[in-house]
Formats: structure tokens, sequence, C-alpha cells
């Protein structure tokens, strides 16, 4: 019968006893670690911030690109709230705090918020901006970012062709030609107090054979058809592209500025001063051209806002 070595014996358990010891020792470390980073992760990531968009293709455009800045610069992410349905809405709910901040024009605020008339001297879209920026400041302590750099505002536009052979490039030009001409106009600009197509017909000193009133999606159909002539539409739609129709010069200034905006609450900013500075890129990063094209994007060729927004800010080398 063979002996045992008992020494040998010994000193094998004692070494996988320290290997177990050594294995146990190296998970808790990594499990500590795990922790920490955790916690540390949920620090950072616990505040979800978020943005307020009214309904509609161009908004949540912006709002998607509020989003992807925030959580590509910064550790926090974002919630984007669709489908508010109106500039109110959207502005009293960041008032009471549901909302971080939202997307806005300033044109709306000056008219509609802060019940200001159009005169000559509020034409200018910087004197606009201060006014709106300065009344959010001191009436609701919320900062405007400074604006996107396009204006969405009401005008009119014809088939570009059409415009080529007239020789009509702004909307002067179409004195001559307005008798004739049937103009499809949204409901809301049609009557609008003070700022309609009465309005309109008085300070460029004529009037359309016609005014159907129709939606605009209505409109570019109709458009499209021949059955109207011109149309009364949005700066930026991204049909104006699909379809080929040149915006006209509003050379008397009749519209205000709608420069497109973010409105957030000073308080957020104060906490998070890193948010603000991710978000000073927003500073004239879209010109009314690539509005329309980023609306066509979404509206014309069906992509997803996010997708529009991410690939935007990818081209002009913001994010990765």
């Amino acid at each position: 019968m063979r002996k045992t070595n008992k020494k040998g014996v010994v000193a094998r358990v004692l070494q996988q006893h320290r290997k177990k010891v050594f294995v146990l020792m190296l998970a808790v470390v990594a499990a500590i670690a795990a922790i920490v980073a955790g916690c540390s992760s949920s620090r950072k990531n616990e505040r979800v911030f978020k943005v307020g968009t009214q309904g509609y293709a161009e908004v949540e455009i912006l709002g998607e690109i509020v989003k992807a800045i925030i959580e590509e610069k910064t550790a926090y992410q974002v919630q984007h709230v669709k489908s508010l349905g109106s500039a109110m809405a959207a502005h009293e709910a960041t008032v009471r705090g549901d909302l971080d901040m939202h997307t806005g024009f300033t044109g709306t605020s000056f008219l509609g918020l802060f019940e200001q008339t159009l005169t000559d001297e509020w034409r200018d879209p910087d004197k606009v901006y201060t006014y709106v920026r300065d009344q959010y400041l001191e009436q609701y302590n919320m900062y405007v970012f400074p604006p996107y750099g396009y204006n969405n505002t009401y005008a009119v536009a014809v088939p570009r062709q059409w415009a080529e052979k007239h020789n009509v490039t702004k909307q002067s030009d179409l004195a001559p030609y307005a008798k004739d001409m049937v103009l499809a106009v949204d409901q809301t600009w049609k009557d609008y107090p003070g700022q309609g197509y009465k309005e309109y017909t008085e300070l460029y000193g004529f009037a359309f054979k016609e005014t159907p009133q129709m939606d605009f999606g209505l409109m570019y159909q109709a458009i499209a058809k021949g059955e109207v002539d011109a149309i009364n539409c949005y700066s930026t739609d991204g049909q104006l592209i699909a379809q080929d129709l040149l915006v006209l010069e509003d050379d008397k200034g009749f519209n205000p500025p709608y420069n497109g905006v973010l409105i957030c609450r000073n308080d957020v900013l104060s906490e998070y001063p890193e948010i603000k500075e991710a978000l000073s890129v927003l500073e004239g990063l879209i010109d009314t051209e690539e509005m329309q094209q980023l609306n066509k994007q979404v509206v014309v060729d069906e992509k997803g806002p996010d997708v529009v927004a991410r690939e935007f800010l990818q081209k002009k080398g913001i994010i990765e």
C-alpha cells in the first residue's frame, strides 16, 4: 500500500484555498466596481430633461435635434414630449414645470403671448427677438436661445416655371396678374385680426380673383392639378421643394418674423449649465432653405424626424 505524503496534500489544499480566495477577491472587487459605476451612471442620468413640441414635422425635427445634442454632448437623457397641440399649451406646461423647454417662434410669442401689434418698427427680426427674449426673462424667468436662423412665416408661392416666364420674383410683381389669379389661403390667415388678407391687400394694393380657403395638404394638391394659381403657404414647407414652387419675396414686409427658437426654464440652465453650453450650437444652425429640405424628408419622403435630425447634425459635424 502506497504511503500518502501528508505535507504535499496540505500544500495542495492550501494552494487551492489561496486560489479560491484570490478568485473570490477578484469577484468582490469587480462587483464593487460595477456598483460604483452604476451609482455614478445613475447620478449622471437620473435627471431626464423634457422638451415639448406641438405636433407637426418641423417642430418634431427641432425637438429631435435638441434631444440628440443633449444626449451626445452631456451625460443626460431627453424625453421628447410630442403633440402638445398649440404654442400656448407648450408654454403653460413649461411654466408648470411639466416641461424643461419647448420649441417656439418669435412672431407667435410677440403677437400671441405678449399681445403686441405688428407695426413698421417691429418688422425687424432682431428687434422682435430681443423683445421676446427680454419679456420671457422678466415675466417667466425663461431663457430664449438665439434663433436657429430660419424664418417660418406666411408666404405666397407660385409654380417656378410660371414665375420665370413672367419674371415674377417678389409679391409686388403680382400686381398685373392678381386680378386673374386664384390664391388658395389658410383659413387662419384669411381673417387674422390686423394681419390677414384684408390688411395684405391694403398694403400691396391689389386683390386676387378668388381666395378659396383650404388646409395646407389640399393647397398643394390643388396647385399641382392647376386648380389654383398660387398658394398662401408657410415659407419652410417641404412640399415647396417637392413641387418646385417658388416662394415670392415679401418685399413690403407684410408678414412678421417667425424665427424658430428654443425656450427653456432658467432654473434648469442654472442648475445644469452644461445643457446651455451644449445647446449654444443652435444659434444660426438652420437657414430657411435647409428647413425646407428637412421638412421635405419627413413630410414627402416619410423619414422619421429622429433620423432626419441625427443625419443633419452629423452632416454639420455636431454629433458623430
